[in-house]
């Protein structure tokens, strides 16, 4: 029973997280670079960045960048550390558009 319950567990944390995202023909993957990543899915729609710091002294560098793939379709969250993409995660599909937002 308790092993059902890790399972469980488990799976309703990773529902958020991808392993891939598919770009038109190409696919992206954690590892890749940020010249990887752009070379298949072009400019992100909105990128931040900022620093991770993980004890003292030592920090790494974050970038998270956004990408919008249609108006009915999950946004994605793609988390760089250190120049190589850690994490891609889906959002809530959008209300409006970036787009939309900036005619505003």
């Amino acid at each position: 029973m308790r092993s059902i319950l890790i399972s469980l567990l488990i799976v309703c944390y990773a529902g958020g997280v991808s392993a891939g995202m598919r770009c038109d023909e190409s696919l992206v993957e954690r590892g890749f670079t940020f010249i990887e990543v752009l070379e298949r899915c072009g400019k992100p729609d909105a990128e931040y960045r900022r620093v991770s710091f993980l004890v003292y002294g030592v920090y790494i560098p974050v970038e998270e960048w956004f990408y919008e793939q249609g108006s009915n379709k999950f946004r994605r969250l793609l988390t760089f550390e250190n120049g190589r993409l850690e994490r891609i995660e889906l959002r809530p599909k959008p209300i409006l558009s970036i787009d939309q937002l900036s005619e505003r």
